[in-house]
């Protein structure tokens, strides 16, 4: 099964896409008022494509997000309060990031990810008893 990347984000009209980042045109997105939403079509435009012939291979995706898309989409995961902790970046400031008002720099995005790796980290070392 071949991965293809493909990038959530959203517009400056407030709207989010999902399109692959590939050398071979697809040819299938996702658009929606959410993230959530866009993901959603996009995976519903995949599976048409499969069913109509038009795609001769399963595909498997690795999901690249912009901030907002990311923080929209995991809004109900990972509240910006826990966000603020895991990363550091304050809690309106990431509201700002959620609502499109403005966009995070290349350094707090760094910042954000090393965050939430640091995390992801914690999270696989635990055991329950």
């Amino acid at each position: 099964m071949k991965t293809i990347k493909a990038i959530i984000e959203r517009g400056n009209d407030g709207l989010y896409a999902v399109y692959t980042d590939s050398k071979e045109s697809y040819g299938f997105n996702g658009f929606g008022e959410t993230a959530e939403e866009a993901k959603k079509d996009f995976f519903d435009a995949y599976n048409e494509f499969l069913n109509k012939g038009w795609c001769n291979e399963e595909l498997d995706f690795a999901f690249v997000y912009d901030t907002s898309s990311f923080l929209q989409l995991f809004k109900d995961k990972l509240s910006l309060s826990g966000l603020q902790a895991i990363t550091g970046i304050n809690r309106k400031q990431l509201n700002h990031y959620v609502t499109g008002v403005s966009k995070p720099s290349k350094k707090t995005v760094q910042k954000m990810q090393t965050g939430l790796h640091h995390f992801q980290e914690e999270l696989s070392r635990i055991q329950l008893i």
